[in-house]
């Protein structure tokens, strides 16, 4: 959503350990984000950390239009939402930040708001810190899928011109329980798969120096012999580039992706 809007989105964090249900904390900073990314015209979006007593308190700065402090505590209200910047322009009930106040409450966390007009936002919640390292939810080399699952310990490829893609789809899969290697070109990509071909490969469709991910993934077919499983990823909607996808029998994701309709594709290929 960053990159869509033209916004620089960076991450500050450290090596803490938290004790939180994985799965509402992850929709209360997703929020946090899209906000973010909804109500800022211009500058950059900041996603931190830092140690507050017991709790960790994991922050999201904007440089928005900010929110005036008589309307402050009444963003947290059910059908309430700030018509400024691009936000004006979505359909939307303004549900977002009451549902967080209330899975706050859930967490028995707390969230804060803080705003200055004309200069930007950030939104927290604080979250107790914990001296326990958390168990990894699959363990090395033993592939464990959960029940119905088809994607944790599964060997993926991420191909991608771009650092930062790269890096967010790898913390993405990783979430999902997959092993991930990443690649930018063809000899990257078989200097990390080590003689072994991955069960699926992920690659955007322009790459570098005119090469398209499907060029790349009929090479890593011929090469191992297998017909590797793929799927492309493009902001290109020409007719072109959909019959190179067709005729590789690649299924085709448009540029932004979502989470929930990547993972779809992804059980559906390694079911």
């Amino acid at each position: 959503m960053a990159e869509a809007a033209g916004l620089a989105l960076r991450v500050r964090s450290g090596a803490w350990m938290i004790r939180s249900d994985i799965r509402l904390l992850t929709r209360i900073l997703r929020n946090f984000l899209s906000n973010a990314c909804r109500y800022t015209e211009r500058g950059g979006i900041l996603l931190g950390a830092r140690r507050r007593g017991q709790v960790l308190r994991l922050e999201v700065w904007d440089s928005g239009r900010g929110i005036a402090a008589d309307r402050l505590e009444s963003i947290f209200l059910e059908f309430n939402q700030l018509d400024v910047g691009r936000a004006a322009d979505r359909k939307g009930v303004g549900l977002g930040l009451a549902i967080v106040e209330r899975i706050a409450r859930i967490l028995d966390c707390q969230v804060r708001v803080r705003s200055w007009p004309g200069r930007g936002s950030v939104f927290s919640i604080d979250v107790p810190l914990s001296r326990e390292a958390p168990r990894p939810v699959v363990a090395p080399g033993v592939p464990s899928p959960a029940l119905g699952d088809p994607l944790p310990g599964r060997r993926l490829l991420v191909l991608d011109n771009e650092t930062a893609i790269l890096e967010s789809m790898a913390a993405l899969l990783g979430q999902w329980g997959c092993e991930v290697l990443t690649a930018t070109d063809r000899e990257t990509a078989l200097q990390v798969l080590q003689g072994r071909a991955p069960e699926l490969v992920l690659a955007d469709f322009h790459l570098d120096h005119g090469v398209t991910g499907c060029e790349v993934v009929r090479d890593l077919r011929k090469h191992f012999g297998v017909a590797i499983a793929a799927v492309m990823i493009t902001a290109d909607r020409s007719d072109q580039s959909r019959r190179a996808m067709q005729r590789l029998g690649a299924p085709l994701l448009n540029k932004p992706v979502k989470p929930g309709k990547l993972r779809a594709v992804l059980s559906q290929l390694l079911g």
